[in-house]
């Protein structure tokens, strides 16, 4: 078992699973870097013998390594992935988000009940999300990622796992200041979304409580609603609250977790979600930014306000 801190989101139990490892680990030491090469991983291991973290990757203790492939090392900008190379400390800083720490072994993936931030080498939070079979809009089999990133498959290495992902980690993806109001305010194109948070008085507390998904609407999608219903909204306090909860569900939703179903939005009615080889759409809504990972849960931009009726309002629950 994993004798790790967990949040209420995570569980002890464990399950059966495509990333779970078997009980006994070989006792014998395992060279951590020479699986990595072996697995071909070679762009991650030179990046580590560069950076002077051969120790730090082959310390006498379990870990779980979260390992880009040499492709998602390829698809980064190229003037960010020069800079990188040029800056000796950032590079140590990105590497040893990717290391994650335990005190005991563990298979981690099958021991997660929904979610679970652990600690990296780095001192950074990542968060681990399981999407098991849950039926309608959620994975009808084992999905899970790290900050939404799928881990896809388990390579069990001497006491520690290897977990191949196909894009490099942000260590300030869950950093405490990244949070959801943050990213909005960062952003000039959500400020008609921010504006409906700030006159409702709502502050990083509301989504700190739990996690939650956020369907983030363009300004250019508040435009786009027909003459007079925006003014409406914001002349109403109710429906300001109305349009913000069909916006918001509970939970960390990344769309590798998503299928075909409904999905039950803050305000208590159910939304559609339509996953097709071109696209997620939610509602009436079709998510053409993704997978935003904020330290209170997940954002993802799209293209129209999501409708609900005004009738909502009057739910007794």
């Amino acid at each position: 078992m994993v004798n790790v801190t967990a949040s209420v989101y995570a569980t002890q139990n464990q399950y059966d699973s495509a990333y779970a490892v078997q009980s006994a680990y070989p006792p014998k030491s395992v060279d951590l870097l020479n699986v990595l090469r072996q697995n071909g991983f070679t762009t991650f291991v030179d990046l580590i013998v560069k950076a002077g973290l051969v120790e730090t990757f082959s310390a006498k203790r379990p870990f779980v390594v979260l390992a880009p492939t040499n492709e998602a090392f390829a698809a980064i900008d190229p003037a960010i992935l020069a800079a990188l190379l040029k800056d000796i400390y950032l590079l140590r800083d990105i590497l040893r988000y990717h290391l994650v720490l335990f005190r005991e072994l563990c298979s981690l993936v099958s021991s997660i009940f929904v979610e679970l931030p652990m600690n990296t080498a780095l001192g950074e939070v990542v968060r681990f999300n399981v999407y098991r079979n849950k039926g309608p809009s959620f994975a009808t089999e084992d999905i899970a990622t790290a900050n939404g990133v799928p881990l896809l498959r388990a390579i069990p290495t001497g006491k520690s796992i290897i977990y191949p992902i196909e894009k490099v980690l942000n260590p300030q993806d869950v950093s405490p200041n990244n949070t959801a109001i943050n990213f909005l305010r960062s952003n000039k194109d959500f400020s008609i979304f921010l504006s409906v948070l700030e006159v409702l008085g709502i502050t990083e507390n509301y989504f700190k409580v739990r996690p939650k998904t956020t369907f983030v609407p363009t300004n250019a999608a508040f435009k786009a609603l027909p003459p007079g219903v925006l003014d409406s909204i914001f002349a109403d306090p109710d429906k300001l609250v109305l349009l913000l909860n069909t916006h918001v569900a509970s939970g960390t939703f990344y769309t590798a977790g998503l299928i075909d179903g409904p999905l039950t939005v803050l305000v208590g009615i159910q939304v559609d979600i339509d996953v097709t080889p071109y696209g997620i759409t939610v509602g009436n809504a079709e998510i053409i930014e993704p997978d935003i990972t904020v330290s209170d849960g997940v954002v993802h931009v799209i293209s129209s306000v999501i409708q609900a009726q005004e009738t909502c309002l009057n739910r007794p629950y």
